[in-house]
């Protein structure tokens, strides 16, 4: 297009060529580039801040975040997760390291904080498995054989059995019991990671 194609304008507002940014189309930016990446960092670190434990599908962790496997890394490259946590889960090595939380093979349980539920515990302690005290009765069975009533007629005499239960039993529709080294729920694996 030229001057003679549209007869009458001031083509001296023209320029040839294409602007290559906002400002050579006359506008003016409203953040720069680096402002915009530190609204979207802040907006991430908000949402997920250092300390922050989350689980995910798949073997490796993603970036920002490190596995909760209780290795010890350095204070100053992860400043603000040792800021978050500090020694809660190990002083490491002291001085320049501290330690994830392990979180391989446990299941978490939200700290009771004074409810009464799981008292006297603080954030990152340690409880092994246990199973709530509960009783079985077991019958005591009599017999008379030849004219002998065990234990012995006339008596009073105390019986006493301990009888080991290793195999579950069917009863009604939960099919066979599932026997194993530990007290656990039916769950997933996943990997715990801890935002830095």
């Amino acid at each position: 297009m030229n001057g003679g194609d549209v007869p009458g304008h001031d083509w001296s507002k023209i320029t040839s060529g294409r602007p290559t940014t906002l400002a050579g189309y006359g506008i003016t930016d409203g953040v720069t580039v680096t402002q915009m990446a530190s609204a979207v960092t802040n907006a991430v670190t908000s949402a997920a801040p250092p300390g922050v434990v989350a689980n995910f599908a798949m073997p490796n962790p993603p970036n920002g975040w490190l596995m909760a496997n209780g290795s010890a890394v350095s204070r100053a490259a992860y400043a603000a997760l040792f800021a978050a946590i500090g020694t809660t889960y190990g002083a490491g090595d002291g001085s320049t390291t501290f330690n994830l939380p392990d979180l391989r093979g446990e299941f978490v349980r939200g700290w009771d904080g004074g409810r009464g539920v799981d008292a006297g515990r603080s954030i990152g302690t340690l409880q092994y498995d246990a199973f709530q005290g509960h009783r079985h009765n077991v019958n005591q069975v009599w017999t008379t054989g030849a004219g002998i009533t065990f234990p012995s007629p006339g008596v009073n005499s105390a019986w006493q059995a301990t009888i080991d239960a290793t195999d579950g039993t069917v009863a009604g529709v939960s099919g066979a019991p599932r026997v194993a080294s530990e007290t656990r729920p039916r769950n997933v694996a996943l990997l715990a990671c801890i935002k830095f």
